[in-house]
């Protein structure tokens, strides 16, 4: 439908007619140096009162055969070494784009606040684990100690030895940590942090995330140079979710956020001049642009039966009353296929059972830790296969 119709379309959702804004902002995987900015776009202002997008672009083809030429032109230009290729930001309707983007009236504080106030939501910690409280396969222990050697050796590898004249990222050390959930992913970022004597910044996709357009970005921003400012290890958890493919099929507000999170990132990793370590079960779905930018993928698999033996040791103090002669072969072989989470899990569900029984009695038996690991291990497997379906 043409901007001047007079019956503009209806949200399906609230049935009221879908307002005009110049607000889009587009970024294009294939053309990485051109972003445009100020795109007409159609939003249900209700939709946007309750903090969901619901903007469509308009004039999409022609954008894109507008952004099409232009790159062929910049193809076409020469650049020295010191004069690159330049990123070129369009900004089509500008008067309008200032005067005309709405205002949410939910809008999330952050939106409104500087960036000063932003980085203190992120807050780094002393780590608590130490690299001897890890018990990992020899194979992805040996990787981490390497890792750590290029860490601590870095004066040695970059200055005398001269790597630094191949190696343009300087001394940014970033690790990939993949695995099952449970394995040690991120009790061994901590050990890592722990053993340089940094603090360690976690952040979980829950707090980048954001229903508003435009604020995961801003937070993907504030923990790198949160993590810059204090010197602190950079964790991100579930990563897959802001290291994933960049989408090439581009048509509504919400994937235009999807890469622009994705293509942010990439930026601030380029521009990160310490130790970030990123951990997923799902490494499969990571773009090969960031793949291309660890010095290490180090794996981390469901422990066997001899780890399986210490970390049921590992996760019983001796304070817990554990009926005597307890058969750790039963409990090892119980627990086949079960990560090191699930068994501190267990380990919880059995204090549970025993709490629960009379006074005098609470004392925790074989039977309550094969019934837990069981209880868990069924879980997952009923969950994965509804997955699955």
């Amino acid at each position: 439908m043409a901007l001047g119709s007079t019956s503009p379309p209806l949200c399906p959702i609230h049935q009221v007619p879908l307002e005009i804004a110049y607000r889009g902002k587009k970024i294009f995987p294939e053309f990485p140096h051109i972003t445009v900015e100020g795109l007409p776009m159609r939003y249900c202002p209700k939709c946007l009162a309750l903090g969901k997008e619901s903007a469509q672009e308009l004039d999409a083809h022609k954008t894109n055969a507008f952004v099409s030429k232009l790159n062929a032109l910049l193809a076409k230009s020469e650049f020295s070494e010191h004069l690159g290729k330049p990123h070129i930001t369009v900004r089509f309707n500008p008067v309008k784009a200032t005067l005309e983007i709405p205002a949410s009236p939910t809008a999330s504080p952050a939106t409104d606040s500087g960036i000063s106030a932003r980085l203190e939501t992120f807050l780094p910690k002393k780590p608590l684990y130490s690299l001897d409280r890890l018990i990992l396969s020899d194979e992805t222990m040996q990787r981490i100690l390497h890792a750590l050697a290029l860490l601590e050796q870095q004066k040695l590898i970059y200055e005398t030895w001269n790597l630094q004249s191949i190696d343009r990222d300087g001394k940014k050390v970033a690790l990939n940590f993949y695995g099952e959930p449970g394995t040690g992913k991120t009790l061994a970022a901590e050990a890592i942090a722990n053993y340089l004597g940094r603090d360690i910044l976690m952040i979980s996709y829950a707090e980048l995330e954001s229903k508003y357009v435009g604020e995961t970005p801003k937070n993907i921003k504030a923990a790198f140079q949160k993590a810059r400012q204090s010197g602190a290890v950079l964790f991100f958890d579930e990563a897959d979710s802001i290291l994933g493919k960049r989408l090439t099929r581009v048509t509504q507000a919400t994937d235009h956020s999807v890469n622009l999170t994705r293509s942010t990132t990439l930026m601030e990793l380029d521009r990160f001049d310490g130790i970030v370590i990123f951990a997923s079960n799902l490494v499969q779905n990571y773009d090969s642009a960031f793949l291309r930018r660890m010095i290490a993928h180090i794996e981390f698999p469901l422990p066997n039966a001899e780890q399986r033996l210490k970390i049921w040791k590992a996760h019983l103090p001796p304070q817990l009353p554990i009926q005597p002669n307890i058969n750790f072969q039963t409990l090892v072989d119980a627990s086949e296929g079960a990560s090191g989470g699930d068994i501190k899990n267990a380990v919880l569900l059995s204090a549970s059972y025993a709490a629960t029984k009379p006074k005098g009695k609470q004392m925790i038996c074989e039977e309550d830790f094969i019934k837990a690991i069981t209880s868990i291990l069924d879980g997952k497997r009923k969950v994965t296969e509804l997955h699955n379906q």
